[in-house]
């Protein structure tokens, strides 16, 4: 059986990185793809500003260069992967550091129940405490959903057809970190699962984002009525979205599980490699 097609993401003024993980994947007889990432200090003004659009990030400070050139790198790989049809495919960027088991990983990635979109395999500056709601045992872990915190990190995961062409669809322009905008919240367009123990881990700061942040944008001033309003806003809407994530928690895992199936994983213990 062919192996589930592997992307790795790569600048190409990091060959080192190339190097060591081609070493990593090699030992672990994973054949991949190596696909060119997206430089974003090599971006003009104008390109940057197509991208990410100043009025879409005011009174916050705009992602800088190399974070919207890791936002374009993710765009076009999965672009790829819906052009050539792939059912599957595992996408990681060339820092990180994957567990002795990750072949094995991909191989079971075949069987994944049919409601999941995206697997995540990594968690980037992980809480102290995890909340998750185990679904089903996997590969020799766990399947896991996570109502809350798993978003941080986009250095290791597997992506479903399906799952490709709705994450395209929450990226037309930048508005937020390319993993917040990608995988925050799950939610009916996009089912998304980790596994626990987590099988990889970022080893560093991806080369494609480390251009220097530009300063915060300053927050504009408003009256206090405008305030009051804002936050009265703002509160309705958070109630609305726990809501709507409540309600797509439970038809996707089930009422019993989704409000009674809660616990914890504490940092210590969540990733093994």
């Amino acid at each position: 059986m062919p192996q589930l097609p592997v992307f790795l993401l790569n600048l190409d003024s990091a060959p080192h990185r190339l190097a060591a993980m081609k070493e990593q994947l090699d030992a672990l007889g994973l054949a991949f793809e190596r696909f060119p990432a997206v430089a974003g200090k090599l971006l003009s003004a104008d390109e940057l500003e197509a991208v990410a659009p100043s009025h879409l990030w005011e009174g916050r400070r705009r992602r800088n260069p190399g974070e919207i050139g890791c936002f374009l790198s993710h765009r076009a790989i999965l672009e790829t992967i819906v052009a050539r049809n792939l059912p599957l495919a595992c996408i990681l960027e060339d820092d990180v550091h994957l567990s002795p088991d990750f072949a094995t990983i991909l191989d079971a990635a075949r069987h994944l129940p049919p409601q999941v979109d995206v697997l995540k395999l990594e968690i980037a500056l992980p809480r102290a405490k995890i909340p998750f709601i185990e679904v089903s045992a996997f590969a020799g872990r766990d399947l896991v959903f996570l109502p809350s915190g798993g978003w941080p990190g986009a250095a290791a995961y597997i992506v479903t057809q399906r799952g490709a062409k709705a994450l395209i669809a929450r990226m037309p322009v930048m508005i937020a970190s390319n993993d917040r905008q990608a995988f925050d919240p799950p939610a009916k367009d996009l089912a998304i699962f980790h596994l626990f123990p987590l099988p990889a881990v970022q080893e560093g700061e991806s080369e494609m984002g480390r251009a220097p942040n530009p300063p915060k944008a300053p927050k504009p001033h408003r009256p206090p009525a405008r305030m009051l309003r804002d936050a009265l806003g703002k509160g309705v809407r958070s109630v609305n979205k726990r809501a709507a994530q409540l309600r797509f928690q439970m038809s996707l895992l089930g009422a019993r599980k989704a409000l009674l199936g809660r616990r914890t994983r504490k940092r210590a213990d969540l990733v093994r490699i």
